[in-house]
């Protein structure tokens, strides 16, 4: 009953299955780790893209990772694509006799590993794209508007190729609203370059998002 960690090394998929068809009945709580079994393993091995493979086969287990590459940067990866568990040898030294220790990590670089995973934990963040309050600022300087072409005297029906989307001080109409500027009268003179306000726009009412 206790927690199992099943290393995949030197098998295929179709054994994994298996594996997973004898342990699930027995022991529900367990997880799979991708691992090629190389001492030390190359890049071009490591085949990170088996864990979106066993996240897609084995939805109801954690997927984690065994390493036997030198370095940090490709565990870390593997936790950037949703490993769960990561399993890395340790050493006091390298040099030391077996290929087993030049595979491994001294503690200083499994301190490092460590950090790194959990600053790649925080960076994962949410599936949510919207604007952030740590982006206000950039967005009060640097956000985008409609602004004018060209010259629009008072009284001329706005056309899409009098408009574009520039960096604007006061802040007007959000890029994506350009296309529903399109058909409406201005009532003042706007220059070139200047931003499309509320207030230039003739009958402008607000859209509201339901």
């Amino acid at each position: 009953g206790r927690p199992m960690v099943i290393s995949s090394g030197m098998q295929s998929m179709n054994t994994m299955h298996q594996v997973y068809q004898i342990v699930k009945p027995i022991n529900p709580n367990f997880c799979f780790l991708q691992c090629t079994s190389a001492y030390p393993l190359q890049p071009e091995d490591v085949n990170l893209r088996v864990i979106s493979a066993y996240q897609s086969a084995f939805p109801d287990i954690p997927i984690g990772y065994s390493g036997h590459e030198t370095g940090i940067a490709i565990s870390v990866a593997a936790v950037a694509m949703g490993a769960k568990v990561v399993e890395r040898h340790v050493t006091l030294d390298k040099t030391w006799k077996g290929s087993d220790h030049q595979a491994s990590l001294e503690p200083n670089e499994l301190a490092e590993l460590v950090k790194a995973i959990r600053t790649v934990e925080k960076a994962m963040g949410s599936p949510v794209k919207r604007l952030l309050p740590c982006e206000m600022a950039c967005n009060e300087k640097l956000g985008k508007s409609v602004v004018a072409k060209v010259t629009i005297p008072e009284g001329a029906v706005l056309t899409l190729d009098m408009l574009t989307v520039k960096v604007g001080e006061p802040k007007g109409f959000p890029p994506e609203a350009i296309f529903d500027l399109v058909g409406q009268k201005v009532k003042k003179n706007i220059e070139e370059d200047e931003t499309i306000t509320e207030q230039a726009v003739e009958n402008h009412v607000k859209k509201v998002k339901c």
